[in-house]
């Protein structure tokens, strides 16, 4: 059994709409130009371990919440391979596919919009389980109530509906649904977002609990860079498509390698900065319809080069076995891009 539970090889997806019967004849009568497509991954490698904790992060709409549903099996790649548990996705069939359907739950960021309304917590809960043959009808009922309890629920709220509970509540059994059919992989796409800050951190200590009880990995895809240095063992950065760090909690937290990065990192509130104006990172995503040349970031980074605009950078390892995707790295000399208020100024 292979130590790499997911991987992702070259992975790339792109949207676009489909032209209804009039549009096609509009566009071959060039009357109308081809409907737009937005890239939302472009070429992404990631392996997550079994029993680690990949922290997942980047801005809005730079493809994590993408790259997280085409890992658990909703969306196919546009191009590239899927890997679980060492087999290629689309080569599953029968008894493996189904295992490696259940194996893997995604835990979506708004409980109240992903749980049925018309349905009550004991069949929210208990209908996969059910389906699946993993219970009988008559262990319904208990199974349900376990898992309640191992969520940290009341067991005879089993017969309410998803409107009668918070929303911490209601997170709650989004996770017991997820572990109802006993996985080993969970992908947490913003689970805690939706929630008030003293309730997001008791889901936290939950998912952490449930790591340690049932041996879950988990992909945890966040905004929230505190929130990931809390759980991750290992931290994505994502920007715009493609991913440009990834190291240990540790190297991304305390030495960042990529400009975008430390941008990132440069934002998080601290007690040390409460003096200090923040600013948002300089300039605005580009649209991933038409995005940049070369390096995506470029037109934010203060360090862009000739290079940047032009060729892509790799995502390579470093010396230190963390990779990034800058042209800085080849430089016999780096910049200082601690990019604090003074560092923002030497930068501009």
């Amino acid at each position: 059994m292979t130590d790499v539970f997911a991987e992702v090889r070259n992975v790339s997806k792109r949207f676009s709409s489909r032209p209804d019967f009039a549009e096609r004849i509009a566009i071959r009568l060039g009357a109308a130009a081809q409907p737009p497509v937005v890239h939302a991954l472009d070429g992404v490698d990631l392996q997550v371990r079994r029993g680690e904790v990949v922290g997942l992060v980047g801005e809005s709409g730079c493809g994590k919440s993408t790259l997280g549903r085409i890992i658990a099996g909703m969306l196919p790649p546009t191009e590239g391979e899927v890997y679980i548990e060492g087999v290629e996705r689309r080569t599953l069939a029968g008894q493996a596919a189904r295992r490696a359907r259940l194996n893997t739950q995604i835990i979506f960021q708004d409980p109240m919009s992903s749980l049925n309304p018309r349905k009550r917590v004991i069949d929210i809960i208990g209908e996969a389980p059910l389906a699946h043959g993993l219970i009988a009808r008559s262990e319904k009922r208990a199974y349900v109530e376990d898992l309640l309890v191992t969520v940290g629920l009341d067991p005879s709220m089993a017969g309410r509906y998803p409107h009668q509970f918070s929303g911490g509540q209601r997170q709650r059994i989004g996770i017991a649904r997820a572990l109802a059919v006993k996985p080993e992989f969970l992908v947490c796409d913003e689970s805690i977002a939706a929630l008030d800050i003293s309730i997001q951190a008791q889901i936290l200590n939950l998912f952490m609990d449930l790591r340690e009880q049932l041996n879950l990995t988990y992909l945890f895809i966040s905004h929230d860079l505190s929130v990931v240095n809390h759980i991750a063992d290992r931290v994505v950065i994502m920007y715009l498509g493609r991913i440009v760090e990834e190291g240990t909690a540790a190297q991304i937290f305390d030495s960042p390698n990529h400009p975008y990065t430390a941008a990132l990192l440069a934002e998080i509130p601290r007690i040390d900065r409460r003096h200090r104006t923040f600013q948002t990172i300089k300039g605005e995503i580009p649209s991933p319809i038409n995005p940049p040349s070369g390096c995506h970031f470029h037109p934010r980074c203060p360090f862009a080069m000739d290079r940047c605009r032009m060729e892509r950078p790799a995502l390579r390892t470093l010396a230190d076995g963390r990779k990034s995707a800058c042209h800085l790295n080849d430089l016999e000399r780096r910049p200082d891009f601690d990019l604090n208020e003074k560092g923002r100024e030497n930068a501009s």
